[in-house]
């Protein structure tokens, strides 16, 4: 998701430029990629270029219950700063801090929302995701997919490992 900004580098302060986002990422964890669409929009600021856009993303994830993979639509607010590699009047590059390194324009005048879009699509993601309403996981004796059908585990036996906890479970009830 590259876009071209040497001309919004050469205007003055206030210049602004939509553009079309439509393209995919890949995201680690799964191996798979995340689909984006929506709209960005560049302004030229006194120190670089702000972007701002509102997107949508399909994202891989894995059920917190069941642990199977699905996807689901998210929409993020993309709202940073990209700063040059080179100052545009004297040619020098512009030395940053190591944070600011991610969100930099290209010497080619290219700003890249890759980095941007899945750190935000990350953030938008929820702790435990469910595929369903009311998934109802795994059995935590055999592993059998509750969705799919029953187990015939017997539910009276306790983990010993769990026993301390188990115990101030039943406390709490009584």
């Amino acid at each position: 998701m590259l876009f071209n900004v040497a001309g919004l580098l050469k205007s003055s302060s206030g210049i602004k430029q939509l553009e079309a986002v439509d393209g995919t990422f890949d995201v680690s964890w799964c191996g798979d990629s995340c689909s984006v669409k929506g709209t960005v929009l560049l302004v030229r600021t006194d120190s670089g270029i702000w972007a701002s856009g509102k997107l949508q993303t399909c994202t891989p994830l894995q059920c917190g219950s069941c642990l199977r993979l699905f996807r689901q639509n998210f929409e993020i607010r993309i709202e940073e700063e990209y700063l040059p590699y080179r100052d545009l009047i004297s040619g020098a590059i512009i030395e940053l801090r190591d944070y600011e390194e991610a969100f930099r324009i290209d010497s080619d005048n290219l700003v890249d929302l890759t980095y941007a879009i899945r750190e935000y699509s990350e953030l938008a993601m929820p702790l435990a995701p469910r595929c369903e309403r009311n998934c109802r996981g795994i059995c935590s004796y055999c592993g059998t997919d509750l969705n799919k059908k029953n187990c015939l585990c017997t539910m009276g036996e306790r983990d010993l490992r769990w026993g301390p906890l188990l115990d101030l479970l039943e406390a709490e009830k009584s």
